[in-house]
């Protein structure tokens, strides 16, 4: 899966780019959840915007909350911004920030980095 990780002062930029899968994002989760500057970031932008293709479906996206849920429990509080444009992956998106509703880990969903970044920044 073509990602690249850009760790920022209190957070991390990842980007997604080319074709997909829902097995190779959960991999990359888990990649960064054992990096130690995972329980020193207060956020994750997730670019999805330059993704051509994907083989995700809602089940991948209930591992992710699932997981992450587990994950919050050792890590604490972060805000988790999803950036997406097309039609498909806004849906699995939303689906994903439904579940992490009442959870340490906060999501939202935004069409642009920018507005991501806006989020990320305020408490």
């Amino acid at each position: 899966m073509p990602h690249t990780y850009t760790w920022e002062p209190g957070g991390l930029y990842r980007k997604f780019t080319g074709a997909i899968s829902g097995e190779e994002i959960l991999e990359s989760n888990f990649e960064l959840q054992i990096d130690p500057n995972f329980k020193k970031i207060d956020y994750i932008i997730n670019d999805f915007t330059a993704v051509t293709g994907h083989s995700i479906k809602t089940a991948h996206t209930n591992a992710y909350a699932s997981t992450d849920e587990i994950a919050s429990n050792n890590k604490g509080d972060l805000k988790v911004a999803i950036v997406v444009t097309q039609g498909p992956l806004i849906a699995l998106a939303n689906n994903y920030r439904e579940h992490m509703i009442d959870n340490k880990f906060e999501c939202d969903v935004f069409e642009t980095v920018e507005d991501a970044r806006k989020w990320v920044s305020t408490e």
